[in-house]
């Protein structure tokens, strides 16, 4: 996984990128903060529940992974609210840190926990060597 999630300071378009270049969008220049990334995988689901979740940073939309998918997204040092949501289900439960100079990664995996009337999106914790390799 080489890719980097950003969204483009100029036009708001999100996209996955392997390094610093210009926006497939409006061409401006894309420049990937160097503080800290955080690493989010959407654990696979073993009832077939295979819709994308939709992940906000800070209330900041930055589009969906799909089942058994890792993303990283480059961040400045910062407190930021992870949340996630599936389909139309909006219930999370959301996850909150802070990335800095002592604490530049945050690993995290979701999952979908399957309730009676509505599902709920789980975020945990995790550490480098319970991410996915690859």
């Amino acid at each position: 996984m080489s890719q980097f999630r950003i969204k483009c300071p100029s036009c708001g378009e999100v996209q996955d990128i392997p390094a610093n270049g210009p926006c497939r969008k409006c061409s401006n220049a894309l420049v990937l903060p160097e503080d800290g990334v955080i690493q989010i995988y959407r654990m696979g689901s073993p009832l077939g529940v295979a819709v994308g979740m939709s992940i906000y940073l800070n209330e900041v939309p930055l589009g969906h992974l799909a089942n058994a998918e890792q993303i990283r997204i480059p961040v400045t040092y910062g407190h930021y609210k992870l949340h996630m949501t599936h389909g139309m289900n909006r219930k999370c439960k959301d996850a909150e840190f802070d990335i800095t100079p002592e604490n530049r990664f945050g690993f995290f995996k979701a999952h979908l926990k399957m309730g009676l009337i509505t599902n709920t999106v789980v975020i945990e914790p995790s550490t480098a060597d319970q991410m996915p390799q690859g």
